[in-house]
């Protein structure tokens, strides 16, 4: 039953009557996951896929799941610890927490957090600065700006390091009035990030900013490359200089794609996704690298036919946005190479 469901959804998602052309070969989709997965087993030569997929949901529960309801994020139903180890599932479609799955790759290899060479929080500065200018754009308090064409943008962001200094994002005035799109509107785009109402905001907050903090290394790395010029096989080569792990390393990159592309906005502030080499043909690049990321995770653990399947419904059938389904099913590949090849090694050779 179980291999059936796998050809069917296999066959669901290859077959498609949209011409929409993705740069990734099959070769390539191999000798990139053969890449990542040997340099997994290298690290951690004694645990099998079933252990590191254990110790990375374990990590998502504890220690990121009871933070991550102070930005609501549209999910599903989220299960009790009981019913998840008997679906092998944390909630469906999807829990919340799955949004931070990349987190739970960094804390599996460098629980505390730590850098080998100092940093300042350059990427919770640039975060906060775009939403700040974004908010200003809007109330017509500056002109409508395109922050990766800006040849000062790192001083900019060195510059207004104060603002984020010990882990805070500030969002109020000095009347203690939020910052926000002014006017009479529903859902008006403010500068806090998440509901500072909740509980919990405090403790998201500082914890998004440990990991902002964390991968400003690369994210700064990634600012002074030329637009498209990197690639997948180069961004993972370089964050596993940076950070010594590829577990780390599969954590960073889609946190700080995350980022460019859903806490600022992707017309007027996303950068660094522009340094990527186009993987798909069609123009939301910020959305394009964040799937291919996010969605190489999700296969590594083992949810290919659950995240797929929402793929195929929601941006597929749903959305109609070919680009960014052809870019899920790409990754959910990769994904699932390279857990078939920590299982089987021999695969590589």
């Amino acid at each position: 039953m179980k291999k059936l469901t796998i050809a069917l959804f296999t066959a669901l998602t290859s077959l498609s009557s949209f011409a929409v052309e993705v740069y990734f070969p099959s070769e390539r989709i191999d000798s990139f996951a053969c890449t990542i997965s040997k340099s997994i087993k290298e690290a951690y030569p004694d645990k099998s896929r079933r252990q590191l997929r254990k110790g990375i949901l374990k990590l998502l529960r504890e220690e990121i799941d009871p933070w991550v309801d102070a930005y609501p994020i549209p999910a599903g139903i989220s299960f009790p610890k009981y019913l998840e180890r008997i679906t092998g599932l944390p909630g469906f479609p999807m829990d919340r927490s799955e949004y931070y799955l990349q987190n739970a790759f960094i804390l599996y290899g460098n629980p505390k957090l730590e850098l080998k060479v100092p940093s300042e929080n350059y990427f919770a500065s640039y975060i906060h600065l775009a939403r700040k200018r974004h908010v200003a754009y809007l109330n017509g308090e500056e002109p409508r700006f395109q922050l990766r064409d800006e040849a000062d943008l790192f001083e900019q962001i060195t510059n207004h390091l104060p603002n984020v200094a010990d882990y805070a994002f500030p969002y109020q005035d000095e009347q203690g009035r939020a910052i926000q799109q002014e006017g009479d509107l529903k859902h008006p785009y403010q500068l806090a990030i998440g509901k500072p109402t909740h509980k919990k905001y405090d403790e998201f907050v500082y914890e998004s900013q440990r990991y902002n903090h964390f991968v400003s290394p690369l994210f700064v790395w990634l600012l002074e490359q030329d637009d498209y010029s990197i690639t997948p096989e180069k961004l993972f080569e370089k964050a596993l200089e940076i950070y010594g792990d590829p577990i780390v390393a599969l954590g960073v990159i889609p946190w700080i794609f995350s980022g460019d592309a859903l806490t600022v906005s992707r017309g007027t502030s996303s950068v660094v996704s522009y340094k990527m080499e186009r993987i798909v043909e069609g123009n939301d690049i910020p959305g394009y690298q964040y799937h291919l990321w996010g969605y190489i995770t999700q296969g590594m653990i083992g949810n290919r036919i659950r995240v797929g399947a929402l793929a195929l419904i929601y941006e597929k059938l749903y959305q109609k946005d070919i680009p960014d389904w052809k870019v899920d099913v790409l990754a959910l590949k990769i994904g699932k190479n390279i857990r078939s090849n920590i299982k089987r090694p021999e695969r590589c050779n």
